[in-house]
């Protein structure tokens, strides 16, 4: 996919009715452009206070884009690049080449800490964020991974990824039914 060709990641987020803002010149955002995109990466920050800013500029030590969406505590959406973001990193997973997810997949960032539990907004907004891509993308649920398990010595996102993967499932078909062991409050 050229860069503009990730130009419906905000349509696709305002079509499951979340708050979407979209950070300026993010089409033309990223590091080339997204090859075959298989999937979506699911990560968290870190912190509890990343600005969508950050994100899209990326930090002293890695140049931005850190990842193509964020998703705020409330459960809003920024959507921040639509080329190749610098989110994941080295690692493998079924199905990916090795060390190159980079180019495959779409970088979904959750603002938090990884310590204390997900709001349920953002939470929900999550399972519908990532519903809505690989659906886009004629995906399963299967291709929704955490940062975690594409790179072993990473502990993000601080959620079950097989319960994120189950609600993603119950939210394709365009169901709504929402498991209440997902680690929000």
């Amino acid at each position: 996919m050229a860069i503009d060709d990730l130009g419906w990641l905000a349509h696709v987020l305002r079509a499951e009715r979340l708050t979407v803002t979209e950070i300026d010149g993010w089409r033309q955002r990223g590091h080339g452009y997204i090859d075959d995109a298989w999937g979506v990466v699911c990560h968290h920050t870190g912190t509890d206070t990343v600005a969508a800013d950050m994100v899209a500029e990326g930090t002293a030590d890695l140049p931005g884009p850190l990842s193509h969406i964020l998703i705020g505590r409330d459960g809003s959406a920024t959507v921040v690049a639509a080329g190749i973001a610098h989110h994941a990193g080295h690692g493998s997973y079924p199905d990916l080449p090795a060390n190159r997810a980079n180019a495959h997949t779409i970088g979904v960032h959750a603002v938090s800490d990884g310590r204390k539990p997900y709001p349920l907004e953002q939470y929900l907004a999550y399972v519908q964020c990532c519903a809505a891509i690989v659906a886009k993308l004629g995906q399963p649920a299967s291709h929704v991974i955490g940062h975690k398990e594409w790179d072993l010595t990473k502990h993000d996102p601080s959620l079950s990824m097989d319960q994120l993967r189950a609600d993603i499932a119950d939210r394709i078909p365009g169901r709504t039914r929402y498991s209440d062991r997902h680690g929000c409050r």
